[in-house]
């Protein structure tokens, strides 16, 4: 009777791999809250306007610093394209299990875009990511998963939202849900479980944001099936 989903930045075909025998079990917040997925179902998905997307790629075609420092994926309801031929960042989305399809003229993507994750190779400091976010805030959510990663999405799509989408779907209470993060952008989700959990080795902000600290998941689990 416990449901159990995993929230990632991810896309769906990229994750979906990682949980063997029980892929089919569990529940996929993908793209940061972008797309929810059950049973291989949308439950729920929220695109980018399609303006804000062209806006990204012009903001950085633009200029020729942006180029060589910045790379572009953009996720859709399950898979993932990019702009570039760089075999180097290429081979990095692959440690990360994504295989992007390449698109040569991002104008004619087909499909909505649920995510888009602006890559920094050495990292985002906080010029820059008051830039993009200054740039885009005001019609996307913009917000950093990790120091090379800057991601947009639709208004108000976090991966809090769409903990209230399931807990909504299976009429379950914030009282009954347990989450556990260790980025900035798992903070939206404490504010939506009475066991909020960091883990250990989490940023400091990270673990002030959550109830609870983690060293282990697996034992939390079982104390809170006890109980």
């Amino acid at each position: 009777g416990v449901k159990f989903a995993v929230a990632t930045g991810r896309n769906y075909d990229a994750v979906k791999p990682l949980f063997g025998n029980v892929k089919n079990d569990i529940v996929y917040i993908c793209n940061d809250g972008g797309v929810v997925i059950y049973q291989d179902k949308v439950i729920s998905k929220t695109p980018i306007d399609r303006l804000v997307c062209m806006e990204v790629v012009s903001e950085i075609e633009k200029n020729d610093k942006f180029i060589r420092r910045f790379k572009l994926l953009f996720s859709d309801e399950r898979g993932a394209m990019t702009n570039t031929h760089d075999i180097d960042f290429i081979n990095y989305l692959r440690t990360m299990g994504i295989e992007p399809e390449k698109e040569k003229d991002t104008k004619s993507m087909k499909g909505e875009i649920n995510k888009i994750t602006i890559f920094a190779k050495k990292g985002f400091d906080q010029t820059s990511y008051e830039y993009f976010y200054k740039k885009f805030s005001k019609n996307a959510n913009v917000a950093i998963s990790n120091p090379e990663q800057l991601y947009l999405t639709a208004k108000y799509v976090t991966k809090g939202n769409a903990i209230q989408v399931l807990q909504h779907v299976f009429n379950s209470s914030e009282e009954d849900t347990v989450v556990f993060g260790g980025g900035y952008n798992d903070i939206e989700m404490f504010g939506h479980a009475y066991f909020s959990y960091a883990m250990q080795w989490a940023d400091s902000e990270v673990r002030r944001s959550a109830k609870h600290i983690a060293e282990n998941v697996n034992t939390i689990l079982e104390d809170i099936i006890r109980m």
